[in-house]
């Protein structure tokens, strides 16, 4: 079975987890590291991918210093990551799963739901839209890049996280959308711990890969 390194750092300011991002991408890419799964939290942030529509109140409003903002290369529109928020960022060659965009894409889909369906949460796709739904709102996002065959950028499932930053945004570029997050449908925090391994076990079963964890002090350096 092919291996996937397990970096799992706890909370990193957007930035500085786009840095090591790029810099484990460039390793990849040149055959110096194996695929490597980033799981994460961001303090608050709005990421505005290319895609991005332009009529964003979060842009057009006052600034709020608490948020910060990120224009990025991953495919998408705009997004908001925050505390209680688990990100998973896949560095990967692709080609070693699939040559299709779309079925990376419903890989990714099925890493959450299948996360979901551990805590007994019942999800679906809407079609026509990538991410995952439950209670007919959206829950799991999906903004990837892939150059030369290679993949960063990910995916990002809302668990006990503050749903208003979502209300300045068009999120996904879908206007009306509704979002949602496994708190809110449960009516209880959940351990972000818990839904990490989970997240974590199913990836390794939908790409049908061994996790193994990696030290992250290997991974981050001071100026990362």
């Amino acid at each position: 079975m092919r291996r996937c390194l397990l970096l799992n750092p706890g909370m990193v300011e957007y930035g500085r987890a786009w840095d090591l991002q790029k810099r484990l991408f460039l390793e990849r890419s040149h055959d110096r590291i194996t695929d490597t799964l980033i799981l994460l939290q961001h303090p608050p942030t709005y990421t505005f991918g290319r895609r991005s529509l332009p009529e964003q109140p979060a842009l057009q409003e006052e600034y709020d210093p608490k948020i910060a903002f990120y224009r990025v290369d991953r495919g998408g529109g705009a997004t908001y990551h925050g505390p209680g928020q688990v990100i998973a960022y896949p560095i990967l060659e692709l080609r070693t799963y699939t040559h299709d965009f779309y079925t990376y894409l419903r890989m990714l889909e099925d890493v959450i739901m299948d996360t979901l369906t551990d805590f007994n949460i019942s999800s679906e796709r809407v079609w026509g839209y990538t991410g995952v739904w439950a209670d007919g709102k959206k829950i799991g996002s999906i903004g990837v890049r892939i150059v030369r065959g290679f993949t960063m950028h990910g995916l990002s499932l809302n668990v006990n996280n503050d749903l208003a930053p979502f209300s300045k945004i068009v999120p996904c570029n879908i206007h009306g959308v509704e979002i949602t997050s496994m708190s809110k449908i449960l009516s209880t925090t959940l351990s972000i711990p818990e839904v990490e391994i989970s997240l974590s076990h199913n990836f390794g079963r939908v790409f049908n890969v061994d996790m193994e964890i990696e030290c992250i002090e290997n991974r981050i350096q001071s100026n990362c």
